[in-house]
């Protein structure tokens, strides 16, 4: 488990925060040979949070691949001595090193995770610090996502992808600096253990630093109290409780307390929905009744850590107005921000992994992709970090209803089935709720080996997504008998199929515009004819809706409603 604090910054009579949003001084270090531990050279200031590909225009800098500095000066005030303070980031692409008055303070490595930085020791109080932030954006074959940065032959360092989606690059997500008091709560988990309508069972786990109390207040939406308990691992029981469920994302409210000898020490709020999710004979169960996921892609930036709170909401109201009730992210984490507002809209999220591009060096045709020596020694700790980390950050958000840790391995063979393995023991682990964990995959069944399949129970298939342009009876035909295949082999799987032309498909890419109405309707109808077939199949359990197909409004509201 993660011994990294991740709870999320709030102030309150325990705890203080500094929200650094806001221009930071910002240069480009092509050569990486600046030296700008102690200041960075006042020629140019960014926003943050913000990815390169948002800031700049030039493709030059868009596509910037290599080394950047960052500087904040903020003033600390005397009241923080006592207190641990700590600096969090919610998006770096894709590794820093992190400078507090010209002392290294920490290190982050990955695009997707949050990392915290206890800054306690190199802070000044009642005076102005400076906060230096050295980036660097080029992938590497054993970071998440996988790629590599290539030398042009004019020089210019190239991030190459092994996936199919863009890397934000620089300081995109929120920074923050805050306090907790040295006697504190350091991570709670909470999962329903029994619900019906007249009465759910709610138990909590809190994790503290010190020898302390922790005693514990339920409360509704209105602040009225509906249970107490006591200790760091308890069970609180509320009478006709409001289930969380799609389009009703009711949440409650847990205070927790850490007291010593009668004196209170810290105090967190954390929102709650009650609510269970499971995978039964093939079946997705929410609250104990059948549910068929309705889903659309959520697209860059709405994902991002600083996406608009407005547009994303909107996407959310447009989706259930259609009959939808989920998002997927096509191998991208979502952030923080994004999955309380799915919280607060009652919408489903399956929680994506950035294992994507994971690619074993000289790999050759007919071998395992994840039996490869370097894949079992390198990658695989990286990628049970990842999850680890996601899932210590994202646990407690009743949206999420499963995570997904691998976005279209290459190979799924026997010599694989360790490594597979290896993943779902770590988010288990990780995942004191034990939701369903999933795959994103493109294999046909007869092309995988049955072993690798175990320990998840939802499968995304995007086994269609590049024959796309192909005839609606084609592509009806092809996937009914394959559904077929599934169905009679592995009925205890919940199936999701991935509908809509692949980013790198020639036809109808993500951002693509209908270039006319004989187009609309094609895609239209197409739309309309699987979804029927599909609603007939009684293991596929999600329609999961991508690029051009996403966007048919119309025909999803007739469809799924």
């Amino acid at each position: 488990m993660s011994t990294m604090e991740l709870l999320q910054p709030v102030a309150n009579a325990f705890r203080d925060r500094i929200d650094l949003r806001g221009n930071w001084f910002f240069a480009f270090d092509k050569s990486k040979d600046k030296t700008y531990e102690t200041g960075v050279a006042r020629q140019m200031s960014v926003p943050v949070p913000a990815a390169l590909q948002d800031l700049f225009v030039s493709p030059e800098e868009r596509n910037y691949c290599g080394t950047m500095w960052y500087e904040r000066n903020i003033y600390i005030s005397k009241r923080w001595l006592g207190s641990d303070v700590f600096l969090r980031f919610d998006g770096i692409g894709n590794r820093a090193v992190v400078y507090v008055n010209g002392m290294e303070a920490g290190r982050h490595e990955g695009a997707f995770v949050s990392t915290v930085i206890n800054v306690t020791r190199q802070l000044r109080y009642g005076e102005e610090n400076r906060i230096i932030v050295k980036v660097n954006n080029e992938l590497s074959a054993y970071t998440l996502p996988a790629g590599q940065a290539v030398t042009s032959p004019k020089g210019r360092r190239i991030n190459q992808p092994n996936f199919d989606y863009e890397v934000p690059a620089g300081i995109y997500g929120n920074v923050t600096l805050y306090t907790v008091p040295t006697t504190r709560l350091t991570d709670v988990m909470v999962q329903t253990v029994e619900l019906s309508t007249e009465q759910a069972v709610v138990q909590y786990m809190a994790h503290v630093q010190g020898n302390c109390l922790v005693t514990a207040t339920l409360r509704d939406r209105d602040g009225r109290i509906v249970a107490t308990g006591v200790g760091g691992n308890s069970k609180l029981t509320v009478e006709k409780p409001h289930i969380w469920t799609v389009g009703d994302g009711y949440l409650y409210t847990l205070e927790l307390e850490v007291s010593r000898l009668g004196k209170q020490h810290d105090v967190y709020h954390q929102r709650i929905g009650i609510r269970t999710v499971a995978v039964e004979g093939g079946n997705l169960m929410l609250n104990g009744t059948v549910v068929r996921l309705k889903a659309t892609e959520l697209v860059a930036p709405n994902m991002a850590l600083a996406a608009n709170p407005v547009q994303v909401k909107q996407q959310f109201q447009q989706l259930l107005a259609m009959g939808g009730n989920c998002i997927f992210s096509s191998g991208r984490p979502v952030s923080p921000e994004v999955l309380q507002l799915a919280d607060e809209n009652g919408i489903l999220v399956v929680a994506e992994m950035p294992a994507a591009g994971l690619l074993a060096k000289d790999l050759q045709p007919g071998e395992a992709n994840f039996s490869k020596a370097d894949v079992k020694s390198r990658l695989l700790d990286t990628h049970k970090d990842t999850i680890d980390s996601l899932i210590t950050r994202d646990k407690n958000h009743p949206s999420i209803i499963s995570w997904s840790l691998l976005y279209t391995p290459l190979t799924m063979m026997k010599e694989d089935e360790t490594y597979f393995t290896d993943i779902a023991e770590t988010a288990l682990q990780c995942d004191w709720e034990k939701r369903p964990l999933a795959l994103t995959i493109t294999q046909s069944l007869s092309d995988i080996w049955a072993g690798n399949m175990k320990a998840y129970s939802l499968l995304i298939l995007k086994t269609w997504t590049k024959q796309w342009s192909a005839d609606v009876e084609i592509l009806q035909s092809t996937m009914y008998k394959e559904l077929v295949d599934w169905e009679a082999k592995q009925p205890e799987k919940a199936l999701a199929v991935v509908m809509g032309a692949d980013l790198s498909s020639e036809c109808f890419g993500m951002e693509h515009s209908f270039g006319s109405y004989a187009t609309y309707r094609v895609v239209s109808e197409k739309v309309q004819e699987l979804i029927t077939m599909l609603s007939s199949m009684p293991n596929v359990q999600g329609h999961f809706l991508q690029g051009d197909a996403a966007k048919l409004a119309d025909t999803l509201k007739q469809s799924w409603n």
